[in-house]
C-alpha cells in the first residue's frame, strides 16, 4: 500500500504541477479530439500502470454542472495490463486548448472502479501507451 500511495503522491504531483513542463506525445486523434500522453509520468507496480494523459478537443464542449466551455482534460489514469481495465485516479477539466485556460473540475476519483476499455477509445490507446502494448 505504501507504494500505491507514494505513487498516487508522485502522480498526483505532476499532474499539480504546470503543463508547460509536461512532455506530450500525440498518440492518436479523430474528428472530436487529440489523444497525448506523458510517458515520463508512467509508473507501475505490478500489473498495474499509471500515465497521465490529455484530451485536447476540437471543438468545445459545455461543463454540465457550470455551464462553462471546456477544452482539454488532463487525468491520471490506472490501467490493470493484465485485465485491460482502467479507472480515473483524478483528472482536471480547462477551459482552454491543452491544458491552458481556467480549470473548471478539479476533481479526484482514487476510490473509483476498474472499467472495461472499449475498443477504439482513448482509453485503449492510452492503456497500449501505459502498459507497452502495440
Amino acid at each position: 500500500m505504501k507504494i500505491i500511495a507514494t505513487l498516487l503522491a508522485i502522480c498526483s504531483a505532476l499532474l499539480a504541477s504546470s503543463n508547460a513542463m509536461a512532455a506530450w506525445q500525440e498518440i492518436g486523434k479523430n474528428d472530436q479530439s487529440t489523444v497525448f500522453v506523458d510517458t515520463a509520468t508512467i509508473q507501475t507496480q505490478g500489473n498495474l500502470a499509471q500515465i497521465v494523459s490529455m484530451l485536447d478537443f476540437k471543438k468545445p464542449g459545455q461543463d454540465p454542472a457550470t455551464k462553462e466551455t471546456v477544452n482539454s482534460i488532463i487525468g491520471l489514469n490506472e490501467y490493470d495490463c493484465s485485465t485491460g481495465k482502467y479507472r480515473p485516479i483524478e483528472f482536471k477539466v480547462f477551459t482552454g486548448n491543452r491544458g491552458k485556460g481556467k480549470v473548471v473540475v478539479d476533481q479526484k476519483t482514487s476510490d473509483s472502479v476498474f472499467d472495461t476499455i472499449p475498443n477504439g477509445s482513448w482509453a485503449a490507446g492510452v492503456f497500449n501507451v501505459a502498459c507497452g502494448k502495440k
